[in-house]
């Protein structure tokens, strides 16, 4: 006879599938204890204290190497560093003058005598101890009170590391590798940088450069691009530093003496081992990954000949190629090309719309369409100047370093994206709910904080600060991305689309949407895109990124073709 079988519960599944999620759960935190980057819950499921906690806590060190609104606070807080040290300096001097004369004076004494017995009993004697003492001793009392005045500013200046913060090995790192990458971007032409002008592949015009590398600048920044991968600049700048060297002190400035010393002999070998690895990396990875970037050819003359280096440029439009097809195209974007043929672009359109909102029915804003098929459009003017520069200001107080998500959900910072955020409730800033309103009545969504949409993310990029190639539906079920400009970025800094071929200017003010999800919640992969390196200004922008979950009222399944397009040009 054959045993009964029990048939599980849905009490019994529930509880087994709760066992299998909590035990992958702990193999998760394991793994990424391993790596070093904790999970945490998404910011958007946070409580306002795990945010606090977790998120937005004020950073003794603020991220001076990816953000460029902490470098200009650092102006601030350096000038002020360094007025105290001036007037240090010269009540140090003063002291020091003083002090000389008066021991000088007693010299003279010791000279003559004065610590002998019966030595005041001279009159002259007694004269010239007199003198010396009545006359010298006041100055010296008086530049010593001088001196402990400072007792405050010397205390401040002992402190500033430990509670103000000041940039790090780590920044200065980041902030040499941001200038590699816009050289690996841009093209920049060293050899006019060295003659104090910045000429770029995206601007042929000179713009007036202060205060241009040294040869040790050069040797830094090359070595720090070899370091981080960017080996094409790297080969460059080392080129440069050995172009530079006149082995003398003609080029040193004063924060080189700060720095370690170099030889010609060690630039040399710098520069040769850059070129083997170059080569290397070249052959063995091809040249460009998110991880590193090369040229297209080796510089090994009998490498170059093989066929692989020489073969004809692609073009992918209209679906998701190779990741390296994609860098490619993510790096003539960013240079400002337009990957389109013209019978593409000519059906592109502009015109004004309210979509159908009462609140835009005075006041329509001017619409252009970037790509109607994935659909992509920019608005002008959905925030005033007034209201970008209150965001900025209320948000820069709690920027923290950026960081990119894995597919297990943890965080890690890397070379693959520099900025800084900061994550910011509704009732953080007052015209906060007030742009939730606007961008429902602008797309028709629901974009309510937990219900339709995640917490507002406010970024400001650093020197050469970028976000290469992603899908924001790569984790999270984002439907569309509301992407607003709140600066104008002179150069660089464009929002890029690798398989529309297109791209976007940062302008102040406008924002910029698309959809990465059909009806069905599978994410559109031709929305790949890109935060292209910042070469000039600053970059600030906000998100607000609408969840697939909260728009099942306002974005509704189609009947029998549940792979529609979900977007929904606007009128």
């Amino acid at each position: 006879m054959k045993a009964d079988t029990k048939i599980p519960t849905n009490r019994t599944r529930a509880m087994r599938l709760e066992t299998l999620l909590s035990v992958l759960t702990l193999l998760l935190v394991a793994h990424a204890r391993e790596e070093g980057t904790p999970i945490l819950k998404h910011v958007s499921h946070m409580t306002e204290k795990e945010l606090n906690q977790h998120v937005r806590r004020v950073q003794l060190t603020p991220p001076v190497g990816t953000s460029t609104y902490h470098l200009t606070r650092l102006v601030a807080d350096e000038s002020r560093a360094t007025s105290m040290l001036k007037n240090l300096v010269n009540v140090m001097f003063t002291t020091l003058d003083v002090t000389k004369r008066y021991l000088s004076s007693w010299e003279e004494l010791e000279a003559a005598g004065v610590e002998a017995e019966g030595f005041a009993s001279h009159p002259l004697h007694a004269y010239a101890l007199t003198k010396h003492v009545s006359l010298g001793w006041p100055h010296v009392e008086a530049s010593l009170r001088a001196l402990s005045h400072l007792s405050q500013n010397v205390e401040w200046l002992l402190s500033r590391s430990e509670k103000h913060g000041v940039p790090t090995g780590e920044d200065l790192a980041t902030v040499a590798g941001g200038l590699a990458r816009l050289h690996d971007y841009y093209s920049l032409n060293l050899t006019a940088l060295a003659h104090a002008q910045l000429v770029s592949a995206i601007d042929a015009h000179a713009v007036p450069v202060k205060i241009s590398p040294t040869v040790v600048d050069l040797h830094r920044i090359g070595s720090e691009a070899v370091s981080h991968n960017v080996l094409n600049s790297g080969v460059d700048f080392l080129r440069a530093a050995l172009d530079r060297w006149d082995g003398n002190a003609s080029s040193i400035r004063s924060s080189d003496t700060f720095d370690a010393h170099r030889e010609l002999r060690q630039i040399d070998l710098s520069f040769r081992r850059a070129v083997k690895i170059h080569d290397q990396v070249l052959e063995k990875k091809g040249p460009r990954s998110d991880l590193h970037s090369t040229y297209a050819r080796p510089f090994n003359k009998t490498l170059a000949r093989k066929k692989k280096y020489h073969k004809k440029e692609e073009l992918v439009l209209g679906v998701k190629g190779s990741q390296r097809q994609g860098l490619k195209q993510y790096r003539r974007l960013c240079r400002g090309e337009d990957l389109r043929p013209v019978d593409m672009t000519s059906r592109l359109y502009c015109r004004y719309v309210t979509n159908g909102s009462p609140l835009y029915k005075i006041g329509p804003l001017r619409m252009d369409v970037r790509s109607l098929d994935p659909y992509v459009v920019t608005l002008e003017e959905v925030v005033t100047p007034s209201e970008a520069a209150d965001l900025v200001l209320a948000s820069a107080g709690y920027l923290t370093r950026s960081s990119t998500v894995r597919a297990n959900g943890s965080s890690t910072e890397d070379f693959k994206r520099t900025s800084s955020t900061a994550w910011m409730l509704d009732k953080d800033i007052p015209f906060l709910p007030v742009l939730t309103q606007r961008i429902e009545q602008l797309v028709g969504v629901n974009a309510q904080l937990f219900d339709g949409a995640e917490i507002y993310q406010i970024l400001n990029y650093g020197v050469g600060g970028h976000y290469t190639v992603h899908h924001d539906a790569f984790v999270y079920p984002r439907v569309a991305t509301f992407l607003i400009y709140l600066s104008t970025v002179p150069q660089g800094g464009r929002t890029v689309f690798p398989w529309v071929g297109a791209g976007v200017q940062p302008k102040r003010g406008s924002a910029l949407l698309w959809f990465n999800m059909d009806r069905s919640g599978k994410p559109d992969s031709r929305l790949q895109h890109g935060a292209c390196p910042v070469l000039l200004g600053d970059k600030w922008v906000i998100n607000k990124w609408l969840y697939y979950t909260g728009q099942q009222k306002t974005l509704p399944c189609i009947p029998g073709n549940p792979e529609a397009t979900v977007s929904q040009p606007l009128s």
